[in-house]
C-alpha cells in the first residue's frame, strides 16, 4: 500500500533561553544602558501621546508601549555601523539604535546626564514626530517615516511589510561593498502575512545576505490576533520554509533579545547568512492611542494583567538590583534624566501659554521647503556635457538591443556600484531578448538572476541604491510592475521625498513593451500613464538607439529613480550611434524634433515616432506638411513644453499620437497643458490617436484592430485636419 515516509530538514525551530548567570556575564554599563533605553522610550511614548491628546501631533501615533525591551535590547547589542529599517511603529527601534550610536566613549548611565548629541537625538525625534522643521526629515515624514543615516536606520515605513525588502537591499549593498555591516528588518506578526516577507527571504537565503527578519509578536495586527491570522503556532516556524532557523526569544527581557542579537552578530561576521527572530511581546495599548485593547472587546482584561506582570519597565530594574547590579539610587538617578531629558525636549518645542500648550511658531517649516529634494531638482554631477546627433560626425550603424546592452556593460566598466538584476538577465547568453549579453559577458559576476519576485527583487534594489549600489533592474514586461506596485510606488516613489530629499536614489529599472507580438492583454501593456502618475518617477522613452545612449547615460547619474521604457519592435532597428563613444548625455525635460513643418504639431514618443516618419513622407504628399515632435521623456516635469509651445505657435493645431489606450496614456495631461499654456495660439483644439481603449487580445487580427499602424495614423490625422479646417 502507499504510504507517507517523514523527510527530515536540517532547519530547526528554537528557542532562545538565557539565565541569571548569562545576564551578570553582561557588562554592568550595557545592562543600565537596556534600563536607561527602556525609561527613555517609555516617557517618550507616553509625551507623545499626551502631545496627541493636545492636538499636537498631525495624524496618528503608533506607540511602542510595552516593547522597549526589543529595541533597547537589539540596539545595544548591533555594531555603530549596522543598519535598521523598521515599520510604522518604530519610535522605539528609532530611539534604541539612535542612543545606542550616539552614547560617548565610557558613558556610565548610573552617573553620567545626556550628552548634547544624545539629547539632540531625542528632540529631533520629538519635532519630528510633531512635524517640524527641527525633525530627522523635516517634518515630512513623521510618526511613521524616520530616517536617521547618520545611526544607520536606513527608515522606518507606513506600510504595513513595505519596508522588509528596502532593509533586505540595505543588507545587501552592504554585502556587495563589503562593510561587514549587517541589517535588522523589524516587522510585526501582521507583516508576515505579506508577500513581500516571503519574496526577501528567500532571496536573502538565496544570495546569502546578511539580514535579520526579526518579528516583533505583539499577539496582534490592530485587533486581530494571531490566532486568527497564522496558520502556525509560532510565527518562527515560517522560517523553515525559507531554509533558515527559526528562534524565539523573550521579548520582554532586553537582555535575552540583547546576548541573542550579539550571537547572531558574531555568526554573521563570520559568515554573510540571514536570520529569522519572533520576539513574543505586547502591546499595552490599543494600536493607536492610550486605550487598552480590552476597551475594543479584542482581548480580554484578564490577558492584559496577566502581560503587565511581565513589564520590562518594572521586572528588568527589579531582576538587576536582585543581581546586585543597580541600586534604588542609581535608579532613581536615571528615572529622573530621563524625566528632565523629555522635559528639555518639550521646552524646545513647545511653549506654555494661559495653561495651554503650543509649538512654536518659528519651528514649522516654511513652504519653501517643500522644494527641497523634489522629484526632478536633484543636481546633476559636475562634468556632465549634453549633446545632441549634431554634435557627432562619425557614426556606426548599431541595432537597438545591441546599443541598449553595450551602454549598460559601459556604465558598469566606469562604476564598480553599478550591478544589473532581474528575471533571466543571466541567462540564455544575456536575457531572452540578449538585452544584458554584454554585462554579463564583460561582468559576470554583477549580474543577478532573481526569483519570479518583482516586489522583492525591486524592492531589495531600493534599498540597495540608497546604500551605494547603482542598480539597473529589468522587469521583463511592464504588467509585472504592478505585481511589485508596492514597492514601486509606494516605496521607491516616495520615501526620498518623505525623509526629507536627505537621500540620493539612483536606481534604474529597464521594461520592454511587447505589443504585436500575441502576447496578450497580461504581458503587452504600456508603463508610461501608471508610472506617470507618481511624482517620484522620471521616464524615459528613447525610440532610437542614438537617444538610447544618451538617456540610458543621464539616467545612470540622476539622483532619481528612473523608469526606461523599450519597444520589442524597436529591438532590431538599425540607428546612428557616435563612433567609438558610449559616454554623452541627453538631458531630460529636451524632446526632439524630429520633422519641421508649418501645418500641425504631432508629439509622440517610441513607436508612434517610427509611425510618424512614415506618415510624414506621405502627408507631405498630399500637400500637408507636419511637425513632428518626439517627447523623448514622459514624466510631467520632463515634458518639453519650451518645445512644443513654440511649434504650437507656428501651426496652431496639435495632435498627440500614442500607441497606448486613451486610458493607460499620458496624452490627456499633455493636451489638458498645451490647452492651458497655448490656448491662444490654438485654432482648434488639441485632437488625440490612441490604440482601442480595450485589453489587448491574443488574436492576431483583433490584436490588429485595437493597436494604431500608420493607415489608421494616416486617416485619423486627414480626417483631423479637414474637420478643423472646414
Amino acid at each position: 500500500m502507499p504510504n507517507f515516509q517523514e523527510m527530515r530538514v536540517l532547519q530547526k525551530l528554537k528557542q532562545f533561553i538565557i539565565t541569571d548567570d548569562d545576564r551578570v556575564k553582561i557588562e554592568r554599563k550595557t545592562l543600565l544602558k537596556m534600563l536607561e533605553l527602556l525609561y527613555l522610550i517609555r516617557n517618550f511614548e507616553n509625551t507623545i501621546l499626551d502631545l496627541k491628546e493636545e492636538q499636537l501631533v498631525n495624524g496618528p501615533v503608533h506607540t511602542s508601549v510595552g516593547q522597549e525591551a526589543v529595541a533597547s535590547g537589539c540596539g545595544l547589542a548591533l555594531r555603530k555601523k549596522d543598519l535598521i529599517g523598521s515599520t510604522h511603529r518604530a519610535h522605539h527601534h528609532f530611539l534604541g539604535k539612535s542612543l545606542s550610536f550616539y552614547y560617548p566613549d565610557g558613558y556610565d548611565p548610573a552617573s553620567d546626564e545626556f550628552s548634547f548629541e544624545m539629547q539632540e537625538c531625542v528632540e529631533r525625534t520629538m519635532g519630528e514626530i510633531m512635524g517640524l522643521r527641527i525633525g530627522w526629515c523635516g517634518g515630512r515624514g513623521g510618526s511613521m517615516h524616520l530616517r536617521n543615516e547618520e545611526a544607520g536606520i536606513i527608515g522606518t515605513n507606513a506600510i504595513v511589510g513595505g519596508g522588509i525588502a528596502l532593509t533586505t537591499g540595505a543588507a545587501w549593498a552592504q554585502k556587495l561593498r563589503g562593510t561587514g555591516a549587517v541589517s535588522v528588518a523589524f516587522l510585526g506578526d501582521g507583516a508576515v502575512n505579506q508577500g513581500i516577507l516571503l519574496e526577501s527571504a528567500n532571496m536573502a537565503k538565496l544570495w546569502n545576505i546578511p539580514v535579520i527578519f526579526f518579528v516583533e509578536n505583539n499577539l496582534y495586527a490592530v485587533g486581530t490576533s494571531t490566532r486568527e491570522s497564522s496558520s502556525t503556532e509560532h510565527i518562527a516556524q515560517r522560517a523553515l520554509a525559507f531554509g533558515m532557523d527559526g528562534i524565539i526569544v523573550d521579548g520582554m527581557d532586553p537582555a535575552a533579545v540583547y546576548l541573542l542579537v550579539e550571537e547572531i552578530r558574531n555568526i554573521m561576521e563570520r559568515e554573510a547568512m540571514p536570520f529569522f527572530v519572533e520576539a513574543k511581546t505586547y502591546r499595552f495599548y490599543h494600536h493607536a492611542g492610550r486605550s487598552p485593547g480590552s476597551t475594543f472587546g479584542y482581548r480580554r482584561i484578564e490577558e492584559e494583567s496577566e502581560w503587565f506582570k511581565r513589564d520590562p519597565i518594572t521586572t528588568f530594574p527589579g531582576k538587576l538590583i536582585e543581581l546586585g547590579l543597580l541600586t534604588e539610587e542609581e535608579d532613581k538617578f536615571i528615572k529622573n534624566k530621563i524625566l528632565r531629558s523629555i522635559q528639555k525636549a518639550l521646552s524646545r518645542v513647545t511653549v506654555v501659554e494661559d495653561g495651554k500648550r503650543r509649538i512654536l511658531n518659528d519651528l514649522w517649516p516654511v513652504r519653501e521647503s517643500l522644494q527641497i529634494g523634489a522629484p526632478g531638482l536633484s543636481e546633476e554631477p559636475s562634468g556632465i556635457r549634453h549633446s545632441e546627433k549634431k554634435d557627432f560626425s562619425r557614426f556606426s550603424r548599431l541595432t537597438f538591443v545591441n546599443v541598449m546592452s553595450q551602454v549598460a556593460a559601459r556604465n558598469m566598466e566606469k562604476d564598480s556600484s553599478v550591478v544589473v538584476l532581474g528575471e533571466e538577465v543571466a541567462n540564455l547568453g544575456g536575457g531572452a531578448y540578449s538585452a544584458t549579453r554584454f554585462p554579463l559577458k564583460k561582468f559576470p559576476e554583477r549580474v543577478f538572476n532573481t526569483p519570479i519576485s518583482e516586489a522583492g527583487f525591486t524592492g531589495i534594489a531600493f534599498g540597495a541604491s540608497m546604500c551605494g549600489i547603482k542598480p539597473i533592474v529589468e522587469i521583463m514586461f511592464p504588467d509585472f510592475a504592478l505585481v511589485s506596485a508596492d514597492q514601486l510606488f509606494n516605496q521607491i516613489a516616495k520615501l526620498k521625498y518623505l525623509y526629507g530629499g536627505r537621500v540620493a536614489v539612483p536606481l534604474v529599472v529597464r521594461t520592454r513593451i511587447a505589443t504585436g507580438l500575441g502576447y496578450g492583454a497580461q504581458h503587452s501593456s504600456d508603463p508610461g500613464g501608471l508610472f506617470a502618475m507618481f511624482s517620484g518617477w522620471r521616464i524615459v522613452a528613447p525610440s532610437n538607439p542614438f537617444d538610447y545612449v544618451g538617456l540610458f547615460n543621464t539616467a545612470m547619474v540622476s539622483n532619481d529613480p528612473v523608469l526606461v521604457m523599450e519597444h520589442h519592435s524597436l529591438y532590431k532597428e538599425k540607428g546612428d550611434v557616435p563612433r567609438d563613444n558610449l559616454d554623452y548625455f541627453i538631458p531630460f525635460g529636451k524632446a526632439s524634433v524630429f520633422r519641421r513643418g508649418g501645418d500641425l504639431t504631432v508629439i509622440t514618443y517610441l513607436r508612434g515616432v517610427k509611425i510618424m516618419e512614415r506618415v510624414a513622407d506621405v502627408l507631405r504628399e498630399k500637400g500637408i506638411d507636419v511637425e513632428c515632435i518626439d517627447l523623448r521623456c514622459l514624466d510631467y516635469l520632463s515634458i518639453d513644453y519650451e518645445t512644443i509651445g513654440e511649434s504650437v505657435k507656428k501651426t496652431g493645431r496639435v495632435i498627440i499620437i500614442e500607441e497606448a489606450p486613451k486610458s493607460m496614456g499620458i496624452g490627456a495631461r499633455i493636451a489638458d497643458e498645451i490647452q492651458l499654456r497655448f490656448f491662444r495660439n490654438l485654432k482648434s483644439p488639441v485632437g488625440h490617436i490612441n490604440s482601442l481603449d480595450v485589453p489587448l487580445p491574443v488574436s492576431k487580427r483583433l490584436e490588429e484592430e485595437v493597436l494604431i499602424n500608420e493607415e489608421k495614423v494616416l486617416n485619423a490625422i486627414v480626417n483631423f485636419l479637414e474637420d478643423k479646417i472646414s
